[in-house]
């Protein structure tokens, strides 16, 4: 009998092949892993800026709202406009508001550094906000002139997804013109 030497003679792979392609899968996996797991969290961070930017208009609109004797007024800031949350500011993860109203310069362009009128926060430890200062800015006067620009800034803070700190600002002028009912 005679036997072919071809029929038992098989090809198949060594176990140093079969161990490099593991590895190349498991390099393979873990890269698509860890491209997912930086996308989420792009994603969620995508998601708080959308959020901190719908809180900042939410709050503008209010002011925007509110008569120009009222914007000076930290009481009015604090009891009005701050006091109720937004409702878009659930992803945010320890948020701070924080609304500085100044008088503002036509001259210069800036805020007069010694007239701050209001300066009111928010945040979970003080849910329906603070004042932190009340100004010296009385009754919408730089002096014995009546302030007729006023520069409102909006900041939030927040810790984002990957606990690092975030920040968003939006500063909007008033002039005596925007009367409310």
């Amino acid at each position: 009998m005679i036997v072919n030497a071809r029929c038992f003679h098989r090809r198949a792979f060594s176990l140093v092949e079969v161990a490099v392609a593991i590895v190349i899968c498991v390099v393979f996996g873990a890269g698509a892993f860890l491209t997912n797991q930086r996308l989420l969290i792009a994603l969620k961070a995508q998601k708080e800026t959308t959020a901190a930017t719908m809180v900042m208009q939410q709050r503008m609109e209010k002011l925007r709202a509110s008569g120009f004797s009222n914007i000076a007024s930290a009481s009015y800031l604090k009891d009005s406009i701050i006091a109720t949350p937004a409702g878009s500011e659930a992803p945010l993860g320890n948020l701070t508001e924080t609304i500085t109203v100044s008088a503002f310069d036509r001259a210069t362009g800036g805020t007069l550094a010694d007239f701050t009128s209001a300066v009111v926060r928010r945040n979970s430890a003080a849910p329906n906000g603070t004042i932190i200062a009340a100004g010296n800015l009385p009754n919408g006067r730089v002096g014995a002139e009546p302030a007729t620009l006023l520069r409102v800034d909006v900041l939030l803070n927040w810790s984002s997804a990957d606990s690092r700190p975030r920040t968003r600002e939006l500063s909007s002028l008033f002039t005596i013109g925007n009367i409310a009912p």
